[in-house]
């Protein structure tokens, strides 16, 4: 099945490009076109493309990711259009009795659309999270924290900006690096394989963890280091240290990480290879 994205598609998916006539649609097909050919490649790929063909053409999937498409393009040529803006949406100046819109204006708006492009790309990435798809270089790329888009906007920061969302991705990066240190890049990335595949028999065994982990993000945004003597954090590493669960932190037991959480201090005894005589 070919996606194509129609005036209609487009007006649904941006309401604000709703116009009277064809202009605006027709000034930015050739980018849908472009960003249409690009996505199907670096966010769908093969296994992308059967899994929402499999979804069909009306299903909720389908509406999120012509949604995204329309507005990567519309953002891409957003600054080369003299766009004129009215209560109800807006069109291209196509005669010299209208004036472009303002630039604040166009800068309130592009913030709008930005936002709701990375609200859009949360949706579709998190009904794309498949067996196959979640296997895919595509999957690794746009899923490479268990913190994602969907958690933000969705779950913990639903009034957020996409400023918002940038200024946090260094305490989503410095929260993950950390746990890393505690739990072993191995365990962590089996997490994050369970969570890009929706795999429910493995991502059981880790719900309780990914609360934590997500927890113990919103967390560091205010507390940084500290947060290793917050309350989440002993939660979570109960759960991993926990003998009812050693089989599902197996990668976790196999790690440096354990052994570094676990190491003995010494003890200065007769039998010790490096006993120390005090007198």
């Amino acid at each position: 099945m070919e996606i194509t994205i129609t005036k209609s598609d487009f007006e649904q998916a941006l309401p604000v490009g709703a116009a009277a006539n064809d202009s605006v649609y027709e000034s930015v097909k050739p980018a849908i076109g472009r960003q249409l050919a690009f996505s199907n490649d670096a966010l769908l790929g093969v296994a992308g493309m059967t899994y929402i063909e499999e979804r069909g053409e009306d299903s909720t999937l389908m509406k999120w990711y012509k949604q995204f498409v329309c507005l990567s393009a519309f953002l891409s040529v957003l600054r080369q259009l003299d766009l004129v803006l009215t209560p109800t949406g807006f069109g291209v100046v196509s005669n010299d009795n209208l004036a472009p819109a303002s630039k604040q204006r166009v800068d309130a708006l592009e913030g709008q659309l930005r936002t709701q492009y990375w609200k859009t790309l949360a949706m579709t990435l998190n009904g794309l999270r498949s067996e196959n798809w979640g296997a895919t270089e595509q999957a690794s790329h746009f899923i490479n924290h268990l913190y994602d888009e969907y958690t933000y906007f969705f779950e913990t920061h639903r009034n957020g900006t996409y400023i918002d969302w940038n200024s946090y991705q260094t305490t989503v990066e410095e929260a993950e690096e950390m746990l890393r240190t505690k739990m072993g890049d191995r365990q962590m990335d089996d997490i994050l394989d369970a969570f890009r595949r929706a795999d429910p028999n493995r991502l059981e065994p880790y719900r309780e963890v990914i609360a934590c982990i997500i927890r113990f993000t919103d967390t560091w945004a205010v507390k940084g280091a500290a947060t290793l003597k917050q309350p989440v954090y002993r939660r979570l590493m109960r759960i991993i240290d926990s003998e009812d669960n050693k089989e599902q932190f197996k990668l976790y037991r196999e790690s440096i990480a354990y052994k570094a959480n676990h190491h003995e201090t010494f003890k200065n005894t007769k039998d010790s290879a490096g006993y120390v005589f005090n007198g």
